[in-house]
């Protein structure tokens, strides 16, 4: 039964459809629900049934519905690429879907080779763009007027999102559930499954609530969202290894090893985060620094200095 607030999740299934390419997602978006997302997985396609490229046929496949409810979400899941990838009748039917379906607030995410089925869509005109990064060439001339770029592992354009290959529609459902749901539920569906999160160069759409993640300590995963739910509090290392009954120098050792950065250096960046989402929202810089756990506004502005260089804008109203 539908849940009332949910999002639709349309997961669009074309022939040769790598399974990876659309399960990755679909675990995510489940794995959400169980704690606590709001996601209804429907599994669409012009083809009643489909085959994969490895080989399962899916079957009992429902028709896209002839217009998107609210707050949809479509997730193109990719295909194996090769000559006349996307032109099958099919494909062309959901090239046309694309274009007529969707919403004002639809979300539309092509997982690899997915993104060349946004382009025969029309979708890809003008904006950022990525795919596999062996059809990253491929991509940019076949569509000249994409904005393509190389070595991403995910990319936002408005409602548009696109990936690079095989587990980075993973990487992107995470991003799309912290933004919809939140950075605590990203992360919890992350560590279950156990998935190395892998950073994304000037990607300012990642948290830092699931950066640092890509380990499997369960001590260390316990201490990270130990400072996530306590930055405002007064923390230390003193405090930490006294709370989880360890010495200091035990966790300072496996804090930086499983993260490659200090707790002190973690729970700095925490702050600065929170920080700047709090001048962003228009609170003065003394407010962001109480707010965010430092002791002074002048601590506040050393750290943001020695991070990001300068000093804290305040935000401008009117």
């Amino acid at each position: 039964m539908p849940r009332t607030n949910a999002f639709p999740v349309y997961f669009l299934i074309n022939q040769q459809t790598h399974l990876l390419d659309m399960a990755g997602p679909c675990q995510a978006f489940h794995e959400s629900n169980e704690r606590g997302g709001q996601f209804d997985l429907h599994f669409v396609s012009f083809d009643s049934n489909a085959s994969c490229y490895q080989g399962l046929t899916l079957s009992q496949l429902q028709p896209p519905p002839a217009q998107l409810p609210g707050r949809a979400i479509v997730v193109v899941c990719a295909s194996k690429y090769q000559p006349g990838v996307y032109t099958d009748d099919a494909a062309v039917k959901s090239a046309h879907w694309l274009r007529t379906a969707p919403a004002d607030d639809t979300l539309i995410l092509g997982i690899c080779t997915g993104t060349f089925l946004l382009g025969r869509a029309g979708l890809l005109d003008h904006r950022q763009c990525t795919t596999h990064h062996s059809l990253t060439a491929e991509l940019a001339e076949q569509y000249p007027r994409a904005k393509v770029i190389a070595d991403r592992i995910y990319l936002q354009d408005g409602h548009l999102f696109t990936s690079a290959g095989v587990t980075a529609g993973i990487d992107l459902c995470l991003a799309l559930i912290e933004q919809l749901s939140n950075g605590q539920c990203a992360t919890e569906v992350a560590r279950e499954l156990v998935v190395h999160r892998r950073r994304m160069a000037n990607d300012p759409q990642l948290s830092l609530h699931v950066r640092y993640r890509n380990h499997v300590s369960p001590l260390v995963h316990a201490v990270q969202d130990y400072i996530a739910n306590h930055y405002r509090q007064h923390l230390s290392t003193t405090v930490l290894s006294q709370h989880f009954r360890v010495s200091q120098r035990h966790l300072q050792r496996l804090f930086k090893e499983y993260t490659g950065v200090t707790m002190k250096e973690y729970i700095t960046r925490i702050r600065l985060e929170e920080a700047k989402n709090l001048l962003d929202d228009c609170q003065t810089i003394e407010q962001a620094a109480y707010l965010s756990g430092f002791s002074q506004p002048s601590t506040f502005r050393a750290a943001w200095k020695k991070y990001f260089g300068g000093l804290p804008g305040e935000c401008r109203q009117g």
